[in-house]
């Protein structure tokens, strides 16, 4: 399957777990609190689909996040967040598609937004170290969505960018 047709199918996935969780969930354009701090790691055809809308950037964008990439150190913001929105939002990589939502990854372990610990994404239903409803129970980490692709490697965007010419 072609990526971008995958994407689309993805998103539409997604949409739904959005749409059932609503109630729990307070992410809106330009609260990016989750693109200032992280790891963000991303596969090897995910970060070349990122760069073809990076390609597609007015050259004032590309300079700004050009800047973004000589500043950036790990766990930094996102160098592709300008004025706190993505710059390459329908090019984002899947572990920001899936951010915000609460879900089962490995060991049956549930995965939460860390803005639980702002009141924000799943608060109310965060209570004293225990999550009191059911998650989605779909795996959704990158390694789990892309297995049917040759995804390529897994790094933090981080060392993508500091070894673009390894």
């Amino acid at each position: 399957m072609y990526y971008p047709d995958f994407l689309k199918e993805l998103d539409a996935k997604l949409e739904n777990f959005f749409k059932s969780h609503k109630e729990f969930l307070h992410c809106k354009a330009g609260c990016a609190n989750c693109c200032k701090k992280g790891d963000y790691p991303i596969s090897e055809i995910e970060l070349k689909y990122l760069m073809q809308g990076y390609i597609k950037l007015d050259n004032s964008v590309k300079q700004k996040i050009q800047n973004n990439i000589k500043n950036i150190k790990k766990s930094e913001a996102c160098p592709f967040l300008i004025d706190d929105l993505c710059s390459v939002y329908e090019y984002r990589p899947i572990i920001c598609r899936v951010h915000g939502l609460a879900y089962v990854c490995k060991d049956k372990i549930v995965k939460i937004p860390y803005c639980v610990n702002d009141g924000k994404n799943y608060s109310s239903v965060f209570v004293n170290g225990e999550f009191i409803i059911e998650p989605i129970k779909e795996k959704l980490d990158t390694l789990d969505i892309l297995k049917e692709f040759d995804c390529g490697e897994i790094r933090n965007l981080y060392d993508w960018i500091n070894n673009i010419d390894n």
